[in-house]
């Protein structure tokens, strides 16, 4: 079980993230809350959103003391495609066991792998600005 405190630098730290993007004129929001095709309200730790209906990129965290396995992919698959974002990134630490990575690979969703949480925010930000600098905004 990963402790609260680290589970709330993590919410605090994609806040951050947020806000450094909307000052550049991105629209970003840490937590999200984005109701998908279904009507079923889904929350993801970031997301950038040009207008307000539809999410460019989607990110959540999936932390344990273990690997992390297929069911965890396969719930973040089903927020994404509900939400129908064009870009998934799930955050994991320490790491996807074999069949949750062939799982996320066959889905599209980006996978960052970190032993230490902390860092996974810093990844995630220099993913989403290399998008942003492609011309994603």
């Amino acid at each position: 079980m990963v402790s609260s405190a680290v589970l709330l630098e993590s919410v605090a730290d994609f806040e951050a993230l947020a806000s450094d993007l909307n000052m550049k004129g991105a629209k970003a929001h840490a937590p999200a809350s984005i109701v998908g095709k279904s009507g079923v309200q889904h929350e993801f730790a970031f997301a950038l959103m040009p207008d307000s209906t539809k999410a460019k990129v989607v990110v959540d965290t999936e932390l344990s003391v273990k690997d992390v396995d297929e069911m965890k992919v396969l719930k973040f698959y089903v927020k994404v495609f509900d939400v129908n974002s064009e870009k998934a990134i799930l955050c994991v630490s320490p790491k996807l066991n074999e069949r949750a990575t062939t799982l996320a690979r066959e889905y599209g969703i980006s996978v960052l792998e970190d032993d230490v949480p902390k860092k996974l925010i810093a990844k995630a930000a220099e993913a989403v600005n290399e998008m942003m600098s492609s011309g994603a905004k």
